[in-house]
């Protein structure tokens, strides 16, 4: 502020004189009373001067302000309301990936018994279908990949050297297990090429929920007659403990 002032007092005889000098040489005013008049306005510029500068650094400090994006305090308020609405939020959108991941289940479970259904009786070839972790071996716990393949070596399990893969389909279960449960506790279903029916080998496939969310339980059956159902728990028990 200092250095401003001295600058404004060199600028302010500059002017006094600049002004002054063609008025006196005409003789209108007498030296001293335009000078005085000349000191006067250029104070009262000078004081317009001093006032503005805070107001524009002030406009200055905002503007850098908000080009540096958010504060501590803005940043620390806007976490905390995006963590409560997620907090609200997350129960219900858990519960929607639950019921959509259900519904998925089912769709590939019945498209697949009805594909070994068809693919049997056209083929004139025994058809397995069976759970797996690995994509090889089969069993009745497993809950990974869902196999479909005619068993040309007739060892029950799925042998891609020897065997024919007609559908190969990954569960990718989040909030949920599905259990293969055919008679005699064997792992897989066979779909009978003379026939096209899972003769002594019909059973279900049980869709059992593993999170507090998933409120779906259901099961997958296949009758003697190779028909595909869809059974709710409220209806039919499914059990899925056992």
């Amino acid at each position: 502020m200092n250095l401003l002032s001295k600058v404004l007092a060199h600028y302010k005889r500059i002017a006094i004189f600049t002004f002054c000098l063609p008025i006196c040489k005409n003789g209108r005013y007498g030296i001293d009373n335009l000078l005085a008049i000349a000191s006067r306005l250029f104070n009262k510029l000078l004081k317009f001067v001093i006032y503005r500068k805070p107001l524009l650094q002030n406009d200055n400090i905002l503007n850098a302000k908000q080009s540096n994006g958010f504060t501590l305090v803005e940043l620390t308020v806007t976490t905390m309301v995006l963590g409560i609405i997620a907090a609200i939020a997350a129960p219900s959108i858990l519960t929607h990936l639950a019921r959509m991941e259900a519904q998925r289940v089912k769709h590939q479970l019945e498209s697949t018994l009805s594909l070994a259904k068809a693919e049997s009786y056209i083929s004139r070839q025994d058809v397995l279908v069976c759970l797996s972790n690995d994509a090889q071996q089969c069993h009745r716990n497993s809950d990974k990949t869902l196999l479909l393949f005619v068993d040309k070596n007739n060892n029950k399990h799925f042998d891609s050297q020897v065997d024919t893969l007609l559908t190969q389909q990954s569960l990718n279960l989040r909030y949920s297990t599905v259990k293969l449960r055919v008679g005699g506790r064997r792992h897989y279903t066979k779909f009978w090429g003379d026939s096209g029916r899972p003769r002594g080998h019909f059973g279900h496939i049980k869709y059992c929920p593993t999170s507090s969310y998933n409120k779906s339980m259901y099961q997958i059956s296949f009758n003697q007659s190779g028909i595909v159902k869809h059974k709710l728990n409220v209806d039919h028990p499914t059990k899925c403990n056992g």
